[in-house]
């Protein structure tokens, strides 16, 4: 990446234009003459160094190309009408002085676009306000003021409050003869090198969550009587939670019968092929951010694994995927797993519950509800590397609902820490039974958030919505 240097003539009280011309039009750097010297002259050409690209707002454009297309020929005037000249402005059709390029309205994004180019180093002289927004924004790595021994009293300052923003350090000083004091000022490493870094860490993060949502469903698979629904809202970037929805065929995880789309979605119908088990699981990673993200990448590859192996006992290919985590995790990350398979012919759901809040299977039978909770199986898994695991069932008829979730939902927090809970999460699906899957599934979501009134998520949130049709 090209270094962006800032050379500029300052007065002693930091004004860097008078504006006390005739209708403020005048020769840049008038006001300068008087002290310019051979000596500050080779300290400029050291500046510029040997070959260059400018930086410059429009104005300061247009003075300095009335001037050096026709100025003597000297190392300096060849360097500058060589130089390609980056020009802010939104003529860029009278531009004239080039090699020319011009910059418009998005200019932080197109210098940060030019910096990261191949070329010589980016040179700004004049142009205050352009000069501003590179401060403000960090884009420039150095700064050389050149400051003449007179106070103007007015005209346009270099900068407000009389120095230069945090993060630059004075490098090096030096007194010419004719009493102009040369100020380098560079940005301080460890700044630069923290904003890289951020920003590398950035663009790793946002990986992270492009690989996680393609660990996620693309799509859902097609159960003949069974409306599916699920979401996962992370809390920050990547996150914890998990939840997978899979088409079992013979032993083997057949394609989805849904064209990709929203992580939101429902389905109904059946498959060409028809369904032998759908997989229905869902996960809490202990922890948050990117290790809690490995391990949830690590905890769906475990159990896609398991599918793959062919039919057997639950209970048995839990306690697989929990030595598995265990192996791949470090001491105390573990992860609250809950997993289950319906068998489509029969619906039988088969089940087991890993430390896990228990999912609840509504059902509604003579004008009351019941309430059943998938609670039983055995410890979390990855933490314990010898854990059993026992398999449970539960027959379902139609119209029930199964709502399988993570804590971040259910503990949806207000401004007085009060919890939604799940009893309340419960309630608000009773009041909403009608709705298909995934207009209940978004009911749920808007019920938490608007108990949360605004407040920001603490956690993770992932539903799980299930609907046996009538």
């Amino acid at each position: 990446m090209r270094k962006l240097k800032i050379i500029e003539h300052i007065s002693l009280d930091g004004v860097i234009q008078m504006t006390s011309g005739p209708e403020d039009d005048f020769p840049y750097g008038d006001w300068t003459a008087q002290y310019r010297s051979p000596a500050g002259l080779q300290i400029v050409n050291e500046m510029y160094g040997k070959t260059c690209d400018l930086l410059f707002g429009r104005r300061t454009y247009d003075l300095l190309a009335s001037f050096w297309p026709k100025a003597p020929k000297t190392p300096m005037t060849d360097r500058l009408n060589a130089a390609t000249k980056y020009v802010v402005t939104h003529r860029p059709e009278s531009l004239e002085w080039g090699p020319f390029e011009a910059i418009g309205s998005d200019l932080v994004d197109s210098i940060r676009r030019i910096k990261a180019k191949k070329g010589p180093d980016l040179v700004v002289a004049g142009s205050s306000t352009l000069i501003s927004v590179l401060l403000d924004h960090g884009l420039a790595d150095e700064v050389v003021l050149l400051v003449n021994p007179i106070v103007l009293g007015k005209g346009k300052r270099f900068f407000e409050g009389g120095s230069l923003p945090r993060g630059f350090a004075l490098g090096s000083t030096r007194a010419l003869p004719s009493g102009i004091l040369v100020n380098i000022y560079k940005l301080i490493p460890t700044l630069a090198e923290e904003a890289v870094s951020r920003a590398k860490l950035e663009r790793e993060f946002e990986i992270a969550r492009e690989v996680q949502e393609r660990l996620f469903p693309q799509t859902f698979p097609n159960v003949a009587g069974v409306e599916i629904a699920a979401h996962c809202r992370p809390a920050q970037a990547v996150g914890g939670d998990y939840y997978d929805l899979i088409d079992i065929r013979d032993g083997s995880l057949a394609e989805a019968g849904h064209e990709p789309g929203e992580n939101i979605s429902s389905a109904s119908g059946t498959t060409e092929h028809g369904c032998d088990r759908l997989g229905i699981a869902i996960g809490d990673i202990s922890g948050k951010g990117m290790s809690a993200a490995l391990l949830m990448a690590s905890l769906h590859a475990s159990l896609r694994g398991q599918m793959l192996s062919g039919a057997g006992r639950l209970g048995i290919k839990m306690a697989n995927v929990n030595r598995l985590l265990y192996d791949a995790s470090d001491t105390n990350r573990y992860a609250t797993f809950f997993y289950a398979e319906l068998d489509c012919a029969s619906r039988t759901l088969h089940y087991v519950n890993c430390g896990h809040n228990p999912p609840a299977v509504l059902r509604k039978e003579n004008g009351a509800w019941q309430v059943f909770r998938l609670g039983d199986g055995g410890p979390v898994v990855g933490l314990l590397a010898g854990a059993a695991y026992k398999q449970q069932l539960l027959h379902l008829l139609p119209g029930d609902i199964l709502l399988a979730f993570t804590d971040g939902i259910s503990e949806a927090m207000n401004a007085a820490e009060d919890e939604w809970g799940e009893d309340r999460m419960i309630a608000e699906a009773q009041a909403h039974a009608e709705l298909n899957a995934a207009e209940l599934l978004q009911r749920l979501f808007r019920a938490a958030d608007a108990f949360a009134a605004c407040e920001p998520q603490h956690d993770d949130m992932t539903l799980v919505v299930l609907r046996i049709s009538v």
